[in-house]
């Protein structure tokens, strides 16, 4: 019975933290992909994309004015395939999209191989990106 209990927690909190990912979709419109808020048609912004079906994975709330959406945006390489994610910053306050930067990459499959993975510094009033792999060092302010 504890184990019922304590699976069930779990599926709510992970569903929790991932927050309302139905609120935004990945469309492909004349060769370019976008994230698109499904109920305001208006609020749009233009994706990175490699090879692969590219999937909105979570939402993050940054306090009340911000959020993350994370999004898989394929997958990369020859010899040892990797999955990116990137990650929109976007102000729910103004309507409008801050930027759009790698969240994450991982060895596809699982693979075990280690890689440089995007430091992400969130803050209340600003965020700092570094990313070794694309020579990205970001300030983000959020006021």
């Amino acid at each position: 019975m504890l184990k019922i209990l304590l699976i069930h927690i779990l599926i709510i909190c992970s569903l929790q933290a991932r927050g309302d990912v139905k609120e935004w979709l990945i469309v492909e419109e004349k060769g370019e992909h976008w994230l698109k808020h499904k109920e305001e048609k208006g609020i749009k912004s233009l994706i990175t994309k490699r090879t692969g079906k590219s999937k909105i994975i979570e939402t993050r709330a940054l306090g009340k004015k911000h959020e993350l959406i994370i999004y898989f945006t394929g997958m990369a390489g020859t010899f040892k395939l990797v999955d990116i994610y990137y990650a929109i910053i976007y102000d729910k306050s103004k309507k409008k999209f801050l930027g759009d930067y790698p969240w994450k990459y991982k060895g596809h499959n699982n693979s075990k191989m280690r890689l440089p993975q995007p430091k992400w510094d969130i803050k209340a009033d600003h965020i700092i990106i570094t990313d070794e792999q694309t020579d990205l060092k970001k300030t983000i302010n959020l006021n």
